[in-house]
């Protein structure tokens, strides 16, 4: 089984579940301290990497996880979990205590996105987690990590409605979940993630204003990795989310495909003014489902256009 796990500073560690069996695709992190949690689980087919991944560090029991919110890829191997350690409970947005024990509202959502086919075959399907074992979260909520070490839950809309950052003051790290973006292997800079039904500008920008006053050193993104450069990342994001928003406002009445591929085209040319090598263009562009960007845009455009008849 391959794994990849890196240790950062403060006894946190960074787990490549290889998310459709990829490198490099979906970080979970462990925190180990008196009182060990683990944030993110990563979708089904991803559970035997992060189990291995786990069991070379010694962990052979994890009885808490954090989620950041509840996209397939970052929840769907919980109910896995909760069936290998029947103790382990989940801490994530109160939406966990009415999908997580029945989820099958959660695969038909993420199936109009997806196809089930696709969804069966990279993600897996996902098992209940029992009501006992969910903790719904409430904003700024202190998870006790043991020895005056706490994580805090801060919620924040925007990509999702159900989503959550965690901030880690000992070690100055925020767990971003997808409130950033992405940022894959080889890039220094963030790509959108701005999925349907819920992606929101404005929320968006006011929950990323709101982590921008923390005091960081380091933000953890789930898709990908551990960055330094939490500020000027922050700003990146939303100079980035600006100019996608203006590139799908301009474009003519075209198919979601046809619209994803001039995405691509004009994403492909940014990034060579840039420099950015050809291989990290491709691994942003792949693993970036600009289809489902396109989506998430126009669905917030048609939004805001009705908002902005109503107001007149």
């Amino acid at each position: 089984m391959k794994q990849d796990v890196i240790k950062f500073e403060n006894h946190i560690y960074q787990i490549d579940v290889f998310m459709e069996n990829k490198p490099g695709r979906m970080s979970c992190y462990y925190i180990d301290s008196s009182n060990p949690i683990l944030i993110e689980v990563g979708p089904s087919k991803s559970f035997p990497y992060l189990i291995s991944s786990l069991e070379s560090l010694g962990i052979n029991e994890i009885n808490r996880s954090a989620m950041t919110h509840l996209h397939l890829d970052h929840v769907g191997g919980i109910g896995h979990l909760v069936e290998k350690f029947k103790d382990h409970f989940v801490y994530i947005h109160e939406l966990g205590l009415k999908h997580l024990p029945n989820p099958e509202k959660l695969w038909k959502a993420v199936s109009e996105v997806y196809t089930e086919d696709w969804l069966s075959t990279n993600w897996g399907e996902i098992k209940p987690t029992p009501l006992n074992n969910i903790h719904s979260l409430k904003d700024k909520e202190l998870i006790d990590l043991g020895n005056g070490r706490k994580l805090e839950a801060i919620y924040g809309p925007g990509h999702a409605k159900h989503h959550y950052t965690f901030y880690d003051a000992y070690s100055k790290t925020l767990f971003m979940g997808d409130t950033l973006g992405l940022i894959y292997p080889h890039g220094d800079f963030v790509q959108p993630n701005l999925p349907p039904p819920d992606f929101n500008k404005e929320l968006l920008f006011n929950t990323l204003d709101k982590l921008y006053t923390l005091d960081l050193e380091y933000l953890a993104l789930a898709h990908f990795g551990i960055h330094k450069n939490p500020y000027e990342l922050i700003v990146n994001a939303k100079e980035s989310i600006e100019l996608w928003i203006d590139f799908v406002t301009k474009l003519p009445n075209l198919s979601i495909d046809v619209a994803a591929e001039s995405l691509q085209t004009w994403l492909s040319s940014n990034y060579r003014i840039l420099g950015v090598d050809e291989v990290t263009i491709k691994n942003y562009l792949d693993n970036g489902n600009l289809q489902m960007q396109i989506q998430g845009v126009k669905n917030f455009l048609k939004i805001l256009n009705l908002i902005i008849l109503l107001r007149k």
